[in-house]
């Protein structure tokens, strides 16, 4: 077995995992389901620190799958969809989550310079970004009993955790503020 296929398959799944994590992390902060165990802080901040940690895992799947040159996926396909030869749909689907990934990064990096309408809009699309990234997983995957085991575990958690947000009344009258509120206005 080639180590770099090895590697290109591991991260991929791995990646699932971490986004899948980050997606439920990603809800439990927007609903305060905060608690004395979980402090809104320490959610907050692990939505942050396992967002970057799948970032890690994505680079190195991206890398390991270009610098391999089993299949011909270059530097270009990574962000131009549908370009490469290879299992063009599916390859182009990774490549759309990809773009989206990059455009929720930009704009947390950039949060406090634009509009919180428009930040909100582009992290909504990490719903899209995560459901196109399963979908390339089943698509482009060979292992594919695993894959499709993984992706049914991490589809049933997300839309659990969907479920919930939307069945969970909003708490206006919560005396929690955010920790990003908090952390605005002291600046």
């Amino acid at each position: 077995m080639n180590p770099l296929w090895l590697a290109t398959r591991a991260t991929g799944e791995i990646s699932l995992v971490l986004f899948t994590v980050v997606t439920i992390m990603g809800i439990a902060t927007t609903k305060g389901w905060a608690s004395s165990r979980w402090p809104e802080s320490v959610v907050t901040l692990l939505h942050r620190n396992i967002s970057l940690l799948s970032v890690v895992f994505l680079g190195v799947h991206i890398g390991t799958t270009v610098i391999d040159g089993y299949v011909p996926i270059g530097w270009l396909d990574v962000v131009i969809p549908f370009q490469t030869t290879y299992k063009t749909l599916w390859v182009g689907l990774g490549t759309i989550a990809f773009d989206l990934m990059l455009a929720v990064i930009i704009t947390s990096l950039v949060r406090r310079r634009i509009p919180q309408t428009l930040w909100k809009g582009v992290h909504w699309t990490s719903y899209l970004m995560w459901a196109v990234a399963v979908v390339h997983g089943l698509g482009v995957g060979t292992d594919q009993l695993l894959t499709r085991v993984l992706a049914a575990a991490m589809t049933a958690l997300v839309l659990g955790a969907v479920v919930a947000r939307f069945l969970t009344p909003h708490r206006q009258d919560d005396p929690v503020v955010s920790v990003t509120t908090r952390t605005e206005i002291r600046r």
